[in-house]
């Protein structure tokens, strides 16, 4: 799958912070898929988890005590009550040199006229996810869409939805 694959590239040896690590269900959850391929992988969630590097806290707020050189965000931007705090608190844990791996659903998708999942705070399109990573000290590096997190797609559906998903990486910003 192509988040997955990406999120790989990134994580493999590093220091690695999974925010929202539980997920809802596991078509969501990188925890498992990434956890062999870290130096160190931390995770937070408000969802209480039994795995002892999983805590739970929210992400707006909480203070790990030291930066991280991945964070990876896979749809859970759409589910915090404050972005901006969100984004903060995330430039603050990262290296110098690190990254966010950041993955979001489309909102100029079809898919939008449906019912919203109800833990969905607000939608994002290319333009404003650009808006608020920028507001907020990242520039993004890496952007591209893709089909989903479900690996049951088959080739032509996937042909349908590519652009259902956002996939997003951000750097801290350059001060000049």
């Amino acid at each position: 799958m192509i988040r997955e694959d990406i999120v790989k590239s990134y994580v493999k040896g590093k220091d690695v912070l999974d925010v929202g690590a539980v997920g809802q269900t596991r078509h969501y959850n990188l925890w498992e898929d990434i956890k062999v391929m870290t130096r160190s992988l931390t995770g937070i969630d408000i969802v209480p988890s039994p795995d002892k590097d999983i805590i739970q806290g929210n992400i707006e707020t909480y203070s790990f005590g030291k930066k991280f050189d991945v964070i990876v965000l896979g749809d859970v931007i759409e589910h915090v009550d404050n972005q901006g705090l969100l984004l903060d608190n995330l430039r603050r844990h990262l290296k110098e040199d690190g990254v966010i791996i950041m993955t979001t659903p489309n909102a100029k998708w079809p898919t939008v006229f449906l019912p919203t999942n109800p833990t969905h705070t607000l939608w994002h399109d290319r333009r404003t996810i650009s808006a608020i990573v920028e507001r907020h000290g990242l520039n993004i590096v890496g952007f591209r869409y893709y089909y989903g997190n479900k690996s049951r797609y088959n080739p032509l559906v996937r042909l349908f939805i590519k652009r259902q998903q956002m996939l997003v990486i951000c750097k801290l910003k350059k001060e000049p």
